[in-house]
């Protein structure tokens, strides 16, 4: 059998020595079992548990032999560390909120230890400090020919969006997977199995004389009969799978439990808790006796299977038949070959703890957040859509993780990478408001101050309705945001940028130019528009009937209007920032001010095709706004 025990920690400011402390070192959880990790080989130095050990440091993909030492302190404080690292984390320049992981490999009853250091960003440890094992088991002596090469019970935990799901998914692919979901209703029936209605179809019949005959006539009857949920087709399945190998390579069968923790173990399991103690070949230690109705299912569904070599199942009980009873549907106990494999989220508030003697018998996999890779290993570069901008996934990530552990001081409420799903590699405006703005405002930050911080903006400020009720996202307040979180932008959009080469053209007034248009609006009847001049001239007419309106009622409301050009009307404050970021060198002149009745500042795009102010007046006229627009003159 070979194990490894995992440690992985964020550096706090004392560990590196940014608090006044006289040495930098690690501090290790109260939780470290370092009998475990370091096979019982440390020796009491005065009141002080030592164990010196070698580590390869393969931090940047090195090799260097290192020496360290972990101290106890055994009868005092009970504190654990690594201490005297000064050397160490000067050569790898470690600060503040860098990734330490000490990794103990067994092998039998060879020990070797390795260290690796990551830079802050590089991975996200959730909690700070994370302890946890994987197990493979030799398959050289397992009976069956079984190839137990993968946890047979393990869970996949971390913060939300980390790919617990897609890294089950990807290791049984091509496996037979049966799924499932606890949630706070999930009981024991429900995960097992139990007696439900069932319609069936009966034949009529009439009595005649003393005798009963059929009249070649079916009614539907309601009958009840046991069945099997996800646990029990699980086993069914596992077990035959068994017999299918003759003593050949047998499949696996999985059972996936989605969101674990968020329903109560102890009562959905019940007595099946004795079978996850496994023993050295995966068969569960304690068999245990079903009920008569699981019985009578259970030897139903077994009826016809055999399993050839039962001999070498029993020789691991003291030669007891169990095989015949695991048939018969008296006892229950797992093969070798069914995984239970599950999900966690820490973030999740469960209303049902896992209790330690249950998470004992489960190895622990944990998933850190990281940089989506595609199959090659290359960053997935998703981006984010906001106004006139996109922004770096990634770097949203890091920034609002930062935070969030600023603001709530956990860490269980941080977003992984596959926290939301993109389309084509752009994460909408949509999506990012509807799921992770919902998620950071009633999830995380509902119970603290947010009116100086990032998050002043209340959530419903994100929406906005089209003139006939539709609901539109208010991506310039989603760019304010991002900008306000220093996001790394990731390209330009907009019009400005993506539309300048026909905006010139369209407008250019170079003299002889017989493409140029001439033509010539009126609003209301009156005034001679030109079609750079009629958007100003139509918004200041909307102002005069609407004097009460806002900057910001302003913006939306022409927004929602949905013409080519979405944003003809934005807000001082979004025309300053793209002042600020565009390259465009004639920016300034494709928008005109507009002063408001409350003193306030929009400005309103100008640069229109022939193509585009015909949807323009078509958009505007279609209102009522007791605005409408006409061509007076070619």
């Amino acid at each position: 059998m070979r194990k490894s025990f995992f440690f992985y920690k964020e550096l706090t400011p004392a560990e590196v020595g940014k608090t006044g402390t006289h040495e930098v070192y690690v501090r290790l959880p109260n939780n470290f079992d370092y009998e475990t990790f370091f096979g019982n080989s440390g020796a009491m130095n005065g009141s002080v548990m030592e164990v010196n050990f070698t580590a390869q440091d393969i931090t940047n993909d090195g090799n260097e032999p290192t020496t360290l030492r972990f101290v106890f302190f055994k009868n005092s404080n009970q504190e654990k560390r690594i201490p005297s690292l000064g050397s160490l984390f000067k050569s790898h320049n470690i600060q503040e909120g860098d990734i330490v992981c000490l990794e103990s490999r067994i092998d039998g009853t060879n020990y070797s230890y390795y260290l690796c250091f990551y830079k802050k960003g590089e991975i996200q440890v959730n909690p700070a400090a994370v302890y946890f094992s994987k197990i493979e088991k030799d398959p050289v002596n397992a009976p069956l020919n079984s190839n137990i090469e993968q946890s047979l019970q393990q869970i996949f935990y971390g913060a939300p969006g980390t790919g617990k799901s897609h890294i089950i998914k990807k290791q049984t692919k091509g496996e037979d997977v049966i799924r499932t979901t606890f949630h706070p209703d999930t009981d024991y029936s429900t995960f097992v199995g139990t007696y439900k209605p069932t319609t069936e179809f009966a034949p009529v019949l009439a009595i005649i004389g003393d005798k009963a005959v059929e009249t070649g006539r079916e009614e539907k009857r309601i009958s009840y009969e046991f069945v099997c949920q996800a646990f029990l087709q699980s086993y069914v399945a596992a077990w035959k799978k068994v017999a299918e190998a003759k003593g050949g390579a047998q499949k696996k069968q999985f059972l996936v439990i989605e969101e674990i923790n968020r329903g109560n173990c102890a009562q959905i399991f019940g007595d099946l808790f004795q079978l996850l103690d496994r023993n050295d070949f995966g068969y569960s230690d304690y068999p245990i006796k079903a009920d008569a109705d699981m019985q009578k299912q259970l030897k139903r569904l077994f009826e016809g299977v055999e399993i050839e070599n039962a001999e070498s199942i029993n020789a691991l009980y003291d030669d007891r038949d169990i095989v015949k009873e695991v048939l018969s549907g008296e006892v229950l106990l797992l093969p070798n070959n069914l995984y239970i494999w599950a999900t966690m989220n820490t973030s999740d508030q469960s209303l049902f703890p896992i209790d330690s003697a249950f998470k004992r018998r489960w190895d622990w996999q944990y998933m850190p957040i990281s940089e989506g890779r595609d199959k090659n290993g290359q960053p997935k570069k998703w981006k984010i859509e906001a106004d006139t901008q996109m922004y770096n996934w990634w770097s949203f990530i890091q920034k609002i993780n930062d935070e969030i552990y600023d603001k709530t001081n956990s860490e269980d409420k941080k977003l992984g990478y596959y926290f939301c799903k993109p389309t084509n590699g752009v994460i909408k405006a949509e999506t990012f408001v509807s799921k992770v703005l919902f998620y950071l405002w009633n999830d995380v930050f509902k119970d603290f101050d947010n009116e100086n911080g990032i998050f002043a903006e209340p959530y419903d400020k994100f929406y906005g309705t089209y003139t006939r009720g539709e609901v539109v996202i208010a991506k310039d307040k989603v760019q304010t945001l991002l900008d306000n979180l220093h996001v790394e932008v990731a390209e330009i959009i907009g019009a400005d940028e993506n539309e300048s080469a026909s905006d010139e053209s369209d407008n250019a007034t170079t003299t002889g130019s017989s493409a140029r248009d001439k033509s010539v609006y009126a609003i209301n009847g009156e005034g001679n528009y030109m079609k750079k001049t009629v958007p100003l001239a139509t918004v200041t007419a909307y102002v005069k009937n609407y004097p009460d309106v806002t900057a910001s009622e302003l913006v939306e409301t022409w927004y929602a209007l949905g013409t080519m050009i979405r944003q003809i009307v934005i807000s001082k404050e979004s025309y300053e920032q793209k002042l600020n970021k565009t390259s465009d060198a004639i920016f300034a002149k494709r928008y005109d001010s507009l002063n408001l009745p409350n003193g306030e500042v929009v400005y309103v795009y100008n640069q229109f095709t022939p193509e585009r102010i015909n949807d323009f007046i078509s958009k505007v006229n279609e209102q009522s706004w007791d605005i409408h627009i006409e061509k007076v003159a070619e």
